[in-house]
């Protein structure tokens, strides 16, 4: 069963209950309600009968002329009446219908109490199964001493509607509130379900339609707030799923692109040297130089797309260690000082003092390394390369590499950071543009980030943030 059909009978069978119990407590108050009602008429119907009976007994009437009034009265008002002795023998009876006496000849044990001297109300069952409802007055002694048939009590009762009749005569006007309001329920449920159930197909739809390799898919934002929240959700995810293929057609196409060229090297060298193209032993001894520098080129290039993967999934784990970030950019500025020696570039570095950082000593020093690499390989003669460090006011670890080379154009910053990507080629050494996304991925590993600055003529900035750790640097 679908889950519109179950939101729709759930809430269905919710108010089906929910008026089966209402029905229930109406019948119970009812039954209450039945004798209540049959007493209260009852007293305004008998009261002035046994005044009128007492009187006439009190004014010398015999018992045939008073038992012939309550008999009018009985025929009048629909009272049972019945004469009842000390012994609680039925002594006469009078009923509207004139059946009840047929079946009655004595009162039900105790339905009287033993000295009757004030008026009292009870309910009995007669044989036929019908319930009365009686108020029993004292006659003794009305009509001389107590002894056989002569009545003490005077008893006059009226029939009880049963509970079925009684629910029979209220029962339209519940029935049709109950229809019209599960009417009501019915069409609030099935428009609650297709407020829930629409943006699920909806969301269903669109994963279908990813599964068949269609990402553009975009839910609108509408029903209630859960429902939102879940389009909302997929939406981000549909997005980051497209972004995740586009990246890995480009990471292909690039991959594809950068193999290319060593793979064609090494295989026209190869061909030369197996069809004699190369004959003697300088062009051979050539052909095999080209081939060991272009397959080292591969490897490397396998190596950083091997190392960037397991970082930016997680593979890698990263030491968790105090470091002492000035001796750690020390230690990488001596390591590129012969260089920038050899290359007449001056490498100067202000080292604030800073907290110590939490993280991988080697894992930093790669970064740092790529930085000085890429901005002594960028900087002409006479140039300078700048480390700095300080702790920012917010409580970053910031260090900064800079350069005076040609800088970086302003439409190749933004990407500066990408796989493969390379701001100048000719440049670059025969890179494959992977430091920087490597470095980045480290950075950010370390819970950190890092920005490129640059203006064309002015050089370029490399900025890298760290979150400090506990306690002074030692």
């Amino acid at each position: 069963m679908s889950l519109r059909w179950r939101l729709i009978l759930s809430h269905t069978l919710i108010v089906v209950l929910c008026l089966a119990i209402v029905a229930v407590a109406v019948i119970g108050l009812l039954q209450g309600y039945r004798i209540r009602f049959a007493t209260s008429r009852l007293d305004d119907m008998t009261v002035p009968i046994y005044i009128q009976a007492r009187s006439l007994a009190q004014n010398q009437a015999t018992l045939e002329q008073v038992w012939d009034s309550l008999e009018q009265q009985s025929e009048a008002t629909g009272v049972y009446v019945l004469l009842v002795d000390h012994d609680r023998n039925v002594v006469r009876w009078a009923s509207p219908d004139g059946t009840i006496g047929a079946r009655l000849t004595r009162l039900p044990a105790r339905a009287l109490p033993e000295d009757l001297t004030e008026p009292y109300h009870g309910t009995y069952r007669v044989p036929a199964g019908q319930t009365l409802v009686f108020a029993a007055y004292p006659l003794a002694p009305l009509f001389g001493p107590q002894k056989a048939n002569i009545p003490e009590a005077l008893v006059l009762a009226v029939p009880v509607e049963s509970a079925l009749g009684l629910w029979a005569r209220f029962s339209a006007p519940f029935l049709w509130a109950g229809l019209i309001a599960l009417v009501v329920s019915v069409v609030v449920a099935i428009l609650l379900a297709r407020s829930v159930y629409r943006p699920i197909r909806r969301v269903t739809q669109a994963a279908q339609e990813m599964a068949r390799g269609r990402y553009d898919q975009e839910i609108p934002l509408d029903g209630p707030a859960e429902t939102k929240g879940l389009a909302a959700s997929f939406n981000e995810m549909a997005k980051q799923v497209k972004l995740s293929q586009q990246r890995l057609r480009d990471f292909l196409s690039d991959v594809s692109h950068e193999l290319r060229s060593p793979l064609t090297s090494i295989r026209g060298f190869a061909q030369a040297m197996v069809d004699g193209t190369a004959r003697d032993g300088e062009a051979q001894s050539r052909a095999a130089a080209v081939i060991e520098d272009e397959s080292k080129r591969m490897i490397r290039l396998v190596d950083e797309l091997l190392e960037l993967s397991r970082i930016e999934s997680g593979q890698t784990k990263m030491a968790r260690e105090p470091l002492d970030m000035n001796g750690l950019l020390k230690h990488c500025r001596e390591l590129y000082a012969l260089r920038a020696e050899e290359n007449g570039v001056t490498m100067t570095a202000n080292l604030e003092a800073l907290p110590p950082v939490v993280g991988d000593a080697d894992r930093l020093e790669q970064v740092f390394s790529n930085l000085l690499d890429n901005s002594l390989r960028h900087t002409p003669r006479g140039g300078e390369v700048a480390i700095t460090a300080r702790q920012a006011p917010s409580g970053l670890v910031e260090v900064a590499v800079s350069d005076t080379g040609p800088g970086i154009p302003p439409e190749q910053l933004p990407h500066i950071f990408e796989r493969f990507y390379r701001a100048d080629a000719a440049a670059a050494g025969g890179g494959a543009g992977l430091g920087l996304a490597i470095a980045r991925e480290i950075v950010r590993a370390h819970g950190g980030d890092i920005e490129a600055r640059s203006e064309p003529g002015k050089g370029a900035e490399f900025i890298v943030r760290l979150p400090a750790g506990q306690g002074p640097a030692t």
